[in-house]
């Protein structure tokens, strides 16, 4: 033949289908079990997520789609929405009152902050409590929102 020593095969036990290893077998068949329980809950965790997702965010999956309007170009005039967070700076100081930096008077002020979410007002050191009071009583009376702030180590004992 091919001129090496041929292998003796007689002392291999040539299993026939009819042998069956049964440990192997039913632990073969319980891996089997345990990967498919295992697909199972993960699909089924997988949904009760999808589920939850849906509900919480609502539909779609936010790819754009079809939306409520028209559609077009942004021609024309750019319309810049009114800004309700924006406050009014008060100062009170002994040479009066500064509204955003600039000298103005109370009536004024008040107008000026009744069109905003409300008023910072800084109040001096220097300042007269009886401008304070006036000041307090006039942003009350206008329903207007207000915080008052003082320098270090000066707290009016009735700031509101």
């Amino acid at each position: 033949m091919h001129g090496g020593a041929a292998r003796d095969r007689g002392d291999r036990r040539t299993q026939s289908m009819t042998d069956i290893d049964h440990k192997k077998l039913a632990k073969e068949i319980d891996r089997r079990r345990v990967r498919r329980r295992l697909v199972v809950l993960t699909g089924g965790l997988a949904a009760a997520i999808a589920a939850l997702f849906y509900a919480r965010c609502g539909t779609g999956w936010g790819t754009g789609g079809k939306g409520a309007g028209e559609g077009g170009s942004a021609k024309g005039v750019i319309v810049i929405p009114y800004d309700a967070t924006a406050r009014c700076a008060i100062r009170l100081a002994a040479n009066g009152l500064t509204l955003d930096g600039k000298p103005s008077t109370r009536d004024a002020a008040i107008a000026a902050c009744k069109k905003t979410a409300g008023a910072d007002v800084l109040i001096t050191g220097d300042a007269r409590q009886g401008d304070w009071d006036d000041l307090r009583g006039a942003l009350e009376a206008a329903g207007i929102q207000y915080f008052t702030r003082e320098p270090r180590g000066v707290t009016p004992p009735d700031a509101g």
